[in-house]
């Protein structure tokens, strides 16, 4: 019994001492088979005693086809959780502000980066709707409350703008109780709705 409690307590501090680091793997594993782009974050920073964490350079490539070097670059992410929904399959995430993101809006022969990668996110969603999940998913489900774009901007790269990239704001966003109406989102599905949600704000 003294030989299986050690073993308990071990294997907790180690899961709790590597939570930032299992957490930032899972984004840049899954980032990319939802969005097909490649997602990089530059630190994720966790206190699941205390509901709250931070997710630090974020950024999201473009499509096949695109030249300018990222679609979304986010400085810092912030979020606040219900600490005792971390253990169950529906995590219930409080709050959740991405503040300054910079999208870059580019527009090719075949559409703009923004659209592909809405496309992108919408063929994942319908690959595993109906029941039907990767092995390697992650199972657990999200119920975000409250989730805040701020103070973001857009760089427009179009055939319009002769070569020019072109600034300018995009309106806030603030998107309620996302997963709410089915009792949990998978990450595909809140990855749908706040990019839909994003990309009519551009």
């Amino acid at each position: 019994m003294a030989v299986l409690i050690i073993t308990i307590v071990g294997g907790l501090l180690w899961l709790y001492s590597s939570l930032d680091s299992l957490v930032h793997a899972a984004i840049e594993q899954y980032g990319p088979e939802i969005t097909q782009v490649s997602v990089q974050v530059s630190r994720v920073k966790l206190a699941p005693a205390d509901g709250k964490g931070s997710i630090q350079g974020l950024r999201l490539g473009n499509p096949r086809g695109f030249s300018t070097e990222s679609s979304l670059k986010a400085g810092e992410i912030s979020l606040r959780v219900e600490p005792a929904s971390l253990t169950s399959d529906l995590i219930v995430i409080k709050e959740i502000v991405i503040q300054s993101p910079e999208v870059t809006y580019e527009s090719g022969s075949a559409g703009t980066n923004l659209e592909t990668s809405q496309k992108n996110i919408e063929n994942y969603v319908a690959r595993f709707s109906n029941g039907k999940q990767a092995q390697d998913a992650p199972k657990k489900k999200l119920l975000i409350e409250n989730l805040y774009i701020r103070e973001g901007r857009v760089n427009v790269n179009t055939a319009l703008t002769a070569g020019k990239t072109l600034s300018s704001p995009i309106p806030n966003l603030h998107l309620r109780d996302i997963g709410k109406k089915t009792n949990g989102a998978t990450a595909g599905e809140v990855a749908k709705q706040v990019w839909d949600a994003l990309v009519r704000n551009t």
